[in-house]
This record gives structure tokens, sequence and C-alpha cells, in this order.
């Protein structure tokens, strides 16, 4: 079975086209066998370099034995190194909310409080796996973690619940941010509903679940992840990277994704603006070339 993966790889790696991150895709020769529909988004990447593969709508992941890519025709010389995003452990003392002991444990109060403070509902603690660490290292924190399509933990987001602190927000060592999106497994819902490409975990969890996150600035990866959306995609990232927004919404347009770009205003979150107002906006986006406002206070 190893082998006849490996042999509808090493196929679709012939075909594959480059990318700028060291990623190259294609279509996905396992979608059919098990979604039952052939993938025609090229939502199949490879890393020319090792041979490891992944598609954004399958979750099929895999690495090809004894992969070398110049037998393919492929000059060693364009194959770049990238960083794959490697499994990372939860922090010592990490419990869900949800569950006990945390459940109903007093010092965890202060996490449901704040939580419940930016409007974030127990369904969601629930869906989105938030945890909290009170006693070891993150003792404090707040434990967002970030998962792979397949659920493996690629990293985590530790936010102190305590109104002053140092470092209110920390990620753990080896994460490699940009090689995920946050809540990425919302690219692989199939409707025409646009999915909200936000910066935080926090502005994402406000409008769970049909956002992803960058968590800061968008990677190659991450943007590959995005072509291969089964969905819109509209950008609302910070009111004051709305240039970088733009940018990011006209990269997608021009790979073939139906996406646009909400500008919010300065120094505005997308999780302090009115949800049906960001909705409204990122709906209207997608037929705009030009960024759509929402707010006051533009320069």
């Amino acid at each position: 079975m190893s082998n006849e993966r490996d042999q509808l790889a090493l196929k679709a790696a012939a075909q594959a086209r480059p990318s700028p991150t060291g990623w190259y895709r294609a279509n996905c020769p396992f979608c059919e066998f098990k979604t039952g529909k052939a993938d025609r988004k090229q939502s199949w990447s490879i890393l020319m370099s090792k041979g490891a593969h992944h598609c954004f709508k399958c979750g099929t992941s895999g690495q090809i034995k004894d992969f070398d890519p110049t037998k393919l025709g492929y000059e060693a010389i364009s194959i770049e190194e990238v960083e794959v995003a490697k499994c990372i452990e939860p922090p010592e003392g990490f419990m869900l909310l949800c569950e006990e002991p945390a459940r109903s444990a007093w010092s965890a109060d202060p996490a449901r409080a704040y939580l419940k403070k930016r409007g974030l509902p127990e369904d969601v603690w629930r869906a989105a796996k938030i945890g909290v660490c009170v006693s070891g290292q993150q003792a404090g924190r707040i434990i967002v973690p970030v998962l792979a399509s397949g659920g493996d933990w690629v990293g985590w987001v530790g936010r102190i619940w305590q109104k002053k602190g140092t470092l209110p927000y920390i990620y753990p060592r080896g994460m490699q941010r940009g090689s995920v999106l946050y809540n990425q497994q919302a690219l692989m819902v199939e409707t025409d509903k646009p999915v909200l490409v936000v910066e935080g975990v926090f502005d994402s969890l406000a409008l769970w679940p049909d956002s992803v996150a960058v968590l800061g600035k968008p990677s190659g990866t991450q943007v590959d992840a995005l072509v291969a959306a089964k969905r819109p995609v509209a950008v609302v990232l910070d009111g004051d990277a709305w240039r970088e927004g733009e940018s990011l919404a006209m990269s997608l347009r021009i790979e073939g994704q139906r996406a646009g770009n909400v500008r919010l205003g300065p120094g505005v979150d997308p999780d302090e603006v009115n949800k049906s107002e960001l909705w409204a906006a990122a709906s209207e986006c997608l037929d705009s070339s030009d960024s759509v406002t929402l707010g006051d206070g533009y320069g």
C-alpha cells in the first residue's frame, strides 16, 4: 500500500508547478479515493527538497521513500529548503476547560471569566479545544492549541488572563508559525460563505468557525493553503495592516481564488466591530477589486 501511495505521489509530483515557498502544487492524487470527488484546485503540495506532501483538501500526508526530484526533471538548484510543521507537545499542566478537573476547578475561574468577557461562549471553548494551565511554567495562561488538518498539535498560543503582566501572548519554542494557519480545517468546508483571514487567534475565535488566523504576517505556505480553499476568502487584517491585506487578496485572485479585502479603521481589530456589518463587508469585497471599508477614521 505504501509503495502504491508513493507511485501516485510521484506521478502528481512530476506534474507539480513551482511555488516560492519550496512547496510545489498539483491536483491531489488521493482526494477521489478519500472524498469521492477529484481535486481540481491544486490542493496537494509537495516539498520538493524532501518528498514530504500534504493535501489541504482531503488531509492526506506522507513522504515518498527515497525521493529524488532530479529524476522527475527538476533542477537541484531550484529546489528550496523550507521548514515543515512539526508536532509540539501541550505545555506542562494543560487541562481542557470544558472537561474535568478544569471544568469545575476554582483555580480556572479567572480563565473562564476572561473568555466570557471577550464574548466567547463555552461551545467555542469546546470546539476549539481551549485549555488552561494553573500549574507549571505556563501557569496563569489560557492555552489555545494550533492544530494541523489531521488534528496534531503544531503549536499553541498562551494568553495571560491578568490585566497586567509581562508577555501577554507567548508561543512555544520551536513552533513554526508560518507553516500552518490557525483553524486551517475551516478552509476545507465547501460553501459560498467566505472564510475570514485575520491575524490573531482571538480574532479568529470571535468569528468561529468561519475564520483562520495567520498568527502574524501571512507566509507563502499559508497563501498556498488559502489558494486551495474550497470557499471564497475575505482578508480582514487589523486596521493598521490593511495594505498587507490588500496585497494578500490580490495575490489570491491572481492564483484563481475568489478573494477580497476588508479595510478596518486605524487601530481596530476584527473582534471589535459589529459582526453583522463585518460579514456584509466580507461578502461585498469578493466582487470588488478595491478594499471595502468598514467604520470611520480613514486617512
